[in-house]
């Protein structure tokens, strides 16, 4: 479920980015998390990505990092730094790699505006907000999977005392 959920999710970027994936056409790409369970692979074709686990072909490019490494690269983070750091494991092709982190920067989309398109604006936009508090929060920290979980935690424990509803008055 998880692969067809990231396929999906990729797909969207790609058709609603503007990405052209005809640089990655016919690669295999395995990418790993060392951290999550998720050890996949990314086969581009068609200007689609689709996701499989376990296929036997060989993979042009091996990538094995973080979650938090991961969040860097979004963030704008220069690869060849991070190899350098040896905070990404890559084996195979770098140019394959480079491309596909260069393809998932560019990434530029007015979530609200697609969101808006189903929902409505005022929902949309308010969904926006939460959002927006959300990169806030991880853009601040240096573990931003801890500081989402944290964030979410301390709002279901106990909300009145939370960050959320710091500034509010009820």
């Amino acid at each position: 479920m998880q692969h067809f959920v990231l396929e999906q999710a990729l797909n969207f970027l790609i058709q609603n980015g503007d990405i052209n994936l005809k640089p990655l056409d016919q690669k295999i790409i395995r990418f790993s998390l060392k951290d999550l369970p998720l050890e996949v692979d990314f086969v581009c074709t068609n200007n689609r990505i689709f996701v499989v686990n376990d296929i036997n072909n060989v993979s042009d490019v091996d990538i094995k990092l973080t979650a938090n490494v991961f969040f860097a690269l979004f963030k704008g983070e220069d690869l060849t730094d991070l190899l350098k750091q040896d905070k990404i494991i890559i084996h195979g092709d770098v140019k394959t790699a480079q491309l596909l982190v260069d393809m998932l920067q560019a990434v530029d989309i007015d979530a609200e505006e697609i969101l808006s398109q189903y929902t409505g604006d005022i929902v949309a936009h308010e969904i926006g907000k939460i959002t927006g508090k959300i990169k806030k929060i991880t853009q601040e920290s240096s573990n931003p999977l801890e500081a989402l979980k944290d964030s979410v935690s301390n709002f279901l424990i106990n909300p009145s005392v939370s960050k959320t509803y710091k500034n509010n008055k009820h």
